[in-house]
C-alpha cells in the first residue's frame, strides 16, 4: 500500500468560497496528512502549466508514497514542483473540453496511475484515451457549514434569485414579468462577473431568503466553454441546503446520486413568464419538494460523507492515508 498525503490546495486571492479547501478539510478530518505547497505567483504557475515543464521522473519517485493533488483543468500548475519526484493522484474540478488535450498530455508526463475527477464524462474520456489509468468519478461535495434552512417558501421575501452564470432567455423573461408585476422581487448579477453577494454570510442569507433559485449547468449557460459536459456543481447543494426551490435543469450526476430529480425542469422554449407565475402563485404546494431536497442534501452533500467512499475506493487501488 502507498501512503497518500494531500498537497494543500492553492487559493487565489479574493475567493471567499474555496471548494478545494472544503475537500482538503474533509481529508484532514478523516485522519489524512497534508503537506504545504510552495508559494509562487499565479502568473508563474500559469506559465509553468502552458510550458509543460512539470513532469515526473520515475528514477527519483518512491514506490511507497504518493501525493493527492487538488486542482482544476489539468494538474501541472498545482503539482509543480512536487510532481518531479512524487507519484501524483490528481483530484480535478472544472475540466472543460478545451483542457482535454492538455489533460491527457499532463497525465502522460506525470505517469499518473490514478485520477479523481468531479465530472463523470471526463473520467470516461480519460478511460478511453488512457485505459491504464484508474479514472474515478467523485461527485461534487460541499462544506454545509453556514448554510441554513430559510423556513417556509411562502414566507420568504425574495421571489427569484439568479447568481453566477445567467441563463439569458430566462433572465430576459423575468425582466419582462417585472414590467407587468413591479412587486416581483428578483435579484441577479447586474454586470458580468459581478457578485450578487459580497461575502459568504450574505450569500447564505440571500439563499435562505429566496423562494426560487435558477440553476442550469454550465453546458446550458456557456456551451462555448463547457461543450456538452454536464456536471454537478456546488450551487445545487447550496440551494438544497437552504431549502429553496430550484428551477432550471438537473445534471444527470445529481439525479443518479439522489435517485430522483430535485429540480423543477424549465426549458427555454416554453412560456417562461407564465410558468414562473404559476409556481409563485402556488409556492406552498412545492414545500414538500423543498423539504425533501433539504433532507437529501443533509445526507449526501458534505465532503465528510463523500470522503468515506473515496477512501474505500483509494484503498482498493492501493493507497492508504
Amino acid at each position: 500500500m502507498k501512503h497518500l498525503t494531500l498537497l494543500e490546495p492553492i487559493r487565489k486571492e479574493g475567493n471567499y468560497q474555496f471548494f478545494m479547501q472544503w475537500f482538503a478539510d474533509a481529508w484532514t478530518a478523516s485522519g489524512g496528512q497534508t503537506v504545504k505547497g510552495i508559494s509562487a505567483p499565479w502568473n508563474l504557475r500559469l506559465l509553468i502549466a502552458k510550458s509543460r515543464v512539470s513532469r515526473n521522473f520515475r528514477l527519483f519517485t518512491s514506490s511507497r508514497r504518493a501525493l493527492l493533488v487538488p486542482g482544476a483543468g489539468y494538474p501541472d500548475s498545482f503539482a509543480w514542483p512536487f510532481g518531479y519526484a512524487n507519484e501524483i493522484v490528481p483530484m480535478l474540478w472544472d475540466v472543460w473540453p478545451r483542457y482535454w488535450p492538455r489533460l491527457i498530455s499532463s497525465l502522460k508526463r506525470h505517469h499518473v496511475q490514478t485520477l479523481l475527477c468531479t465530472s463523470s464524462q471526463v473520467c470516461g474520456y480519460v478511460a478511453e484515451k488512457l485505459p491504464h489509468i484508474h479514472a474515478v468519478h467523485v461527485p461534487e461535495g460541499i462544506d454545509p457549514a453556514g448554510y441554513r434552512d430559510g423556513g417556509p417558501l411562502e414566507e420568504r421575501r425574495t421571489d427569484i434569485l439568479q447568481i453566477g452564470r445567467l441563463m439569458q432567455p430566462v433572465h430576459e423573461a423575468i425582466l419582462q414579468m417585472r414590467q407587468s408585476s413591479p412587486r416581483l422581487s428578483y435579484f441577479y448579477p447586474e454586470e458580468p462577473g459581478r457578485l450578487v453577494f459580497p461575502d459568504f454570510p450574505s450569500l447564505c442569507e440571500g439563499l435562505a431568503s429566496s423562494k426560487i433559485v435558477i440553476c442550469y449547468p454550465r453546458c446550458r449557460t456557456h456551451p462555448e466553454m463547457a461543450g456538452d459536459v454536464e456536471t454537478l456543481t456546488q450551487r445545487y447543494w447550496e440551494c438544497m441546503l437552504s431549502g429553496t426551490l430550484i428551477v432550471g435543469h438537473a445534471p444527470k450526476e445529481l439525479v443518479d446520486l439522489l435517485g430522483y430529480n430535485p429540480v423543477i425542469e424549465l426549458e427555454t422554449d416554453e412560456d417562461i413568464g407564465n410558468r414562473f407565475s404559476q409556481i409563485l402563485d402556488n409556492i406552498s404546494s412545492y414545500q414538500e419538494l423543498a423539504d425533501k431536497n433539504l433532507a437529501a442534501a443533509r445526507e449526501n452533500a458534505s465532503w465528510d460523507t463523500r470522503m468515506t467512499r473515496i477512501l474505500q475506493q483509494l484503498r482498493q487501488l492501493g493507497y492508504m492515508q
